[in-house]
């Protein structure tokens, strides 16, 4: 350089100003929660608010910027700590003054550099409030914290357009301004990532079941409507009146819900079951739920033991008229019929059950024709699945070392027919992994579709949990950040990020992240009635007259029990024999619905003869899994089990969760 040569310098207040204005356009809580991704959320809650009311005060000092040489260092720009100056590769900034469509990698090369300075003053801030033990802060770590910096302000601020003036080089006295040319930012369609092809997973339960309905002549389309009405009772079993507040009482969430939030939820889990797979709106409305279509938790709709057993049961109607009166122990429904030897609470299930073909008969195969029929069927799969049935089957074949789950009592067959108690380990299945699975999903979502307005089921779940909190501020803040997304369509310079993905996930994993203490403490309460559950197993009801069988002692919806088929294939049957018949019905080949077939299932095992084929089918092949059904402690480990595996999958799906914050 000669003596007519001055150092070139490069100016520019861009990068604090859109700090500015972005702390003044939030609230502090809504400020530190946008930058804790980048920075940590470890870090003292006050550094954040220090910088947010400097920066709204106009007292915060951006750094200052150094013209230096093409280095191997870094590409465009870093923050030096040792000088503290944000450096500059002169290479890069000429090539945005000779091409200017070059320009926005220089304005964001600028924001990251600054996101450099900021994560280095907070690194710095952190000793100074004697958190003497903290770590170098790394060059890569700073680097990474630029990057997700530069991405975010540019989500966030939809400011700079063609023409911006962000900076000003001075080279040899003479001025030159950096202006943004955005002529070469790249389509929508090339920048999004695409979602990995997924492969689908088998049916289970109830949908496998009603499969043979295809044998009898329904189509795809009626038996997923059929099998809508069977879902929908499955999952009205989250509207369960411990989970559930009075609509008077004050928001007390994770202990409790709104019924109008649960139903929320189950619409929107029906949408991605049902609804995302059809094209016609019109259709779609037969999957819609409401909270009529959708009910409540009863037990007369599962075939359960309605039982009370708590000390000082409450009565679930005072918290909403729609669900059932308690049954307290020892009252008449608690009793056994002598003559069909069955619980006296099983009158009331079949009752539901026959009114729900009467309705599907009246309907006629419509959409709430074919729900109603599902409903119906739905008590009648859970009778073999959730009672006794298919043990004193055994019995009836010479097996009677196999467990009953219940003892003798007076009636004509001696041991009666049972189910079980609704209870903890239900709401896992229907309430805490669907919940998991929305919450934290196992691949991204389609990037296309997020338009304006356009809100993942993730969000539209934690829109409704978090409007359950007593204080607005999470829902606020999660607001705030998707309608700041609504917009990222029409920014061109978001085009040109590195970090896509991760900015574009943003709403829903900063809420999830910081979020997840709410969480956690809805698992905990999850996990409070599985140990109540458990306890259960103390107390034997084959020995002991004065306990009730639990509905994980009696179920047999998963294939890790042992009778698991057996109850499958008996179910089968009669959805098949009670289809059938209403698909003549609905044809008009028939004057009757199956009411009565329906209703004959429901016996005990010792009036009715159709399902001992199957029983000695399977017993040929199955044999050696009597030593199980015959243990109480065999039994016993296989519930423990599965619970432990429910459990950890919850876990997993955080900690497998693709994109998290």
């Amino acid at each position: 350089m000669n003596d007519l040569q001055t150092s070139p310098v490069l100016e520019s207040t861009f990068a604090l100003d859109q700090l500015t204005h972005i702390a003044n356009d939030m609230d502090e809580h809504q400020f530190a929660l946008l930058f804790k991704p980048i920075f940590g959320s470890d870090i003292s809650e006050s550094i954040y608010l220090d910088i947010w009311q400097a920066l709204r005060d106009g007292t915060f000092q951006g750094p200052a910027y150094t013209v230096a040489e093409q280095s191997e260092a870094f590409r465009s720009a870093r923050y030096d700590h040792e000088n503290d100056t944000l450096l500059v590769t002169r290479d890069v900034i000429e090539l945005a003054l000779n091409q200017p469509n070059t320009s926005p990698g220089l304005l964001l090369a600028l924001i990251g550099g600054f996101g450099q300075y900021l994560a280095d003053y907070i690194h710095t801030k952190r000793f100074a409030k004697d958190e003497t033990d903290l770590p170098e802060l790394e060059v890569e770590d700073t680097k990474e914290a630029g990057s997700k910096y530069a991405s975010l302000m540019a989500f966030l601020d939809s400011s700079p357009t063609d023409g911006t003036e962000f900076a000003h080089y001075t080279q040899n006295d003479l001025p030159a301004p950096l202006v943004l040319d955005l002529s070469d930012a790249p389509d929508l369609k090339e920048i999004l990532p695409k979602p990995p092809l997924q492969f689908s997973v088998g049916d289970g339960g109830h949908e496998t079941i009603e499969h043979v309905l295809k044998e009898v002549g329904f189509d795809d389309q009626e038996i997923k409507s059929i099998y809508f009405g069977n879902w929908l009772r499955d999952h009205s079993q989250l509207v369960d009146p411990k989970l559930v507040r009075r609509e008077d009482e004050p928001r007390n969430f994770p202990n409790q819900f709104s019924r109008k939030a649960l139903t929320e939820i189950v619409d929107i889990l029906a949408a991605k079951a049902f609804r995302s797979q059809l094209n016609d709106d019109e259709k779609q409305d037969d999957f819609r739920v409401s909270p009529e279509i959708l009910g409540v938790y009863k037990a007369s709709e599962h075939i359960d033991n309605p039982t009370n057993h708590d000390e000082s049961p409450v009565d679930p109607t005072e918290i909403d008229p729609d669900f059932e009166e308690p049954v307290l122990p020892g009252t008449e429904r608690t009793g056994v019929y002598y003559t069909s030897s069955m619980k006296v609470y099983i009158e009331k299930p079949i009752v539901q059950m026959r009114a729900k073909i009467w309705e599907a008969a009246r309907e006629g195969k419509t959409a709430a024709g074919m729900r109603a029929f599902g409903e119906a069927l739905h008590i009648l799969e859970d009778y073999f699945a959730h009672s006794n049935f298919v043990e004193l089957s055994l019995h009836k074949q010479g097996r009677t070392q196999v467990l009953p789950w219940t003892t003798k009592a007076k009636c004509e067959h001696g041991l009666p027919v049972v189910t079980g108690l609704f209870s903890g380990t239900d709401i896992l299945g229907s309430l805490a992994e669907p919940l998991g699975k929305a919450l934290f999903p196992d691949k991204y979502p389609d990037f296309k579709e997020i338009a304006p307005g356009y809100r993942s089921p993730s969000e539209k779940i934690l829109l409704i949990l978090l409007g359950e909190l007593e204080s607005p501020m999470w829902l606020d803040a999660f607001n705030k950040l998707l309608a700041l997304r609504d917009r990222f369509a029409d920014n061109p310079l978001f085009r040109f990020v590195r970090r896509v993905a991760w900015t574009l996930l943003l709403p829903l994993n900063l809420i999830r992240y910081y979020g997840r203490d709410l969480f956690q403490k809805l698992f905990q309460w999850l996990g409070d009635r599985v140990g109540k559950e458990q306890a259960r197993w103390d107390r034997n009801p084959n020995i002991d007259a004065d306990v009730d069988a639990t509905h994980s002692q009696l179920s047999k919806d998963h294939d890790s029990h042992p009778l698991f088929e057996l109850a499958t294939d008996m179910a089968r049957h009669a959805v098949k024999q009670v289809g059938k018949e209403m698909f003549k019905f609905w044809n008009g080949e028939i004057e009757y619905p199956p009411v009565q077939l329906a209703h004959d299932f429901i016996c005990h095992p010792f009036d009715s003869c159709w399902q001992d084929k199957l029983v000695v089918e399977w017993l040929k092949e199955h044999e050696k899994e009597l030593e199980s059904v015959s243990a109480f402690d065999s039994l016993k480990k296989i519930s423990a089990t599965q619970i432990d595996v429910f459990l950890k999958r919850l876990k997993a799906l955080d900690i497998n969760s693709t994109h998290r914050a």
